[in-house]
């Protein structure tokens, strides 16, 4: 079993090590010395993994940070300072560090600290993706925003999904999405204005699965729902918040006072939803992927007659990159696995331009276009295909 608090639980991603870091109990990092410090434009990193896996975590750190920027535009000012991210290769230096024991990564209020993980690595990566929202939110708006609205933001990123040159966010998984549908139905969640009035202190008291559901909830149907006519509105309450004003005040300056009818527009959207109603989103997921791989093959003058000949090749773990674009071994199988179940792949363009296409079986077409300079990938971007099959 992967570490228990990098588990995303069918009943919320509890994180006990949350009370350890409000407790104050952690304690500064040591075996400094032992630690190789890298500077990345957000990020001062400290750790002990190898070249490889630094340049894994460099770019993860680098994409995910630019996606935290992204999404809290119009709200977050300048991280002037680089965040301290602490990365232990050995279980025994991150808890000499103050890592809690059974964690895979905490946020303490000053540093972020992770535990890499060889056997669950997308596990870790999605606490550090968690944490790290913390970390930078801190940073870059303060410690005004409501404890639902935090923890449900870091819900979001930590759904997000690294694909070697992008990050992409927005995914409903659609086991949460079960619980969501049968706690909205079985009357397990708060009410909304209780939850909009919930305090730090008391969410740290229950520590409650169910909070974390219905805060990534809430902050996912703000984010994405009814074409998306609530992300101003939601950008514009925690902005005030920020400033200090009142949740409740904030929430019904720009949402309301009915707060009855909002709860039932939530609950009605998410029980309307299919089974797994971003599909698409996880296709394009997976052509991000091999197309990273893809692009750097590419760049080693690497050519495939074919789309079935990638795939050949890819299994048998003979695509060429160059060193310092080294992507992990876990991350191609990964995306293998997946690519039978997201539509049908082919070949398109010149043979010396040719790119990755993925027919979904929504009919959508997305084309994996990418860009290089000598040896190195300087891009990856999914675009909409041509055409479309009806």
């Amino acid at each position: 079993m992967p570490p228990r608090s990098s588990q995303r639980k069918r009943s919320g991603a509890v994180f006990a090590l949350m009370v350890m870091a409000v407790a104050g109990v952690l304690c500064m990092p040591g075996r400094a010395a032992d630690l190789r410090v890298h500077q990345t434009r957000y990020y001062v990193l400290h750790t002990d993994l190898d070249e490889r896996h630094v340049l894994e975590a460099k770019l993860r750190l680098g994409l995910m940070a630019e996606e935290y920027n992204r999404r809290l535009q119009g709200l977050a000012g300048t991280v002037r300072d680089r965040l301290p991210f602490y990365l232990f290769k050995n279980m025994k230096d991150y808890l000499a560090a103050g890592g809690p024991p059974g964690s895979a990564g905490v946020f303490d209020g000053t540093k972020l600290m992770a535990l890499a993980s060889e056997k669950y690595p997308a596990e870790m990566w999605a606490t550090v993706q968690h944490e790290g929202f913390h970390q930078f939110l801190l940073a870059a708006v303060g410690p005004g925003i409501p404890i639902w609205a935090n923890e449900g933001l870091a819900e979001y990123f930590a759904h997000g999904q690294f694909t070697g040159d992008q990050f992409l966010t927005g995914l409903i998984p659609p086991a949460r999405l079960a619980v969501v549908k049968e706690k909205i139905r079985k009357g397990s969640f708060k009410p909304l204005v209780d939850m909009v009035r919930l305090k730090h202190a008391v969410w740290n008291v229950e520590m409650d699965g169910s909070n974390y559901d219905q805060a990534w909830s809430m902050v996912h149907f703000l984010a994405h729902a009814d074409d998306g006519r609530y992300q101003q509105p939601f950008l514009a309450f925690l902005r005030e918040v920020s400033r200090r004003m009142e949740p409740e005040r904030a929430w019904r300056q720009q949402f309301g006072d009915d707060f009855g009818a909002f709860e039932r527009r939530w609950s009605e959207w998410w029980l309307e939803q299919p089974e797994n109603p971003t599909a698409d989103l996880y296709g394009e997921v997976v052509l991000s992927t091999l197309t990273s791989f893809y692009a750097r093959a590419r760049a080693m003058k690497q050519s495939f007659a074919s789309a079935d000949e990638f795939f050949e090749q890819a299994k048998e773990a003979k695509l060429q990159a160059h060193p310092e674009d080294w992507l992990p071994p876990w991350l191609l199988e990964q995306a293998l696995k997946a690519a039978p179940h997201v539509g049908t792949w082919s070949l398109t363009g010149p043979k010396n331009r040719q790119i990755l296409v993925l027919t979904l079986p929504s009919g959508r077409v997305l084309e994996g276009h990418f860009t290089i300079k000598g040896e190195r990938v300087t891009g990856v971007e999914i675009r909409q295909g041509r055409r479309s099959r009806r």
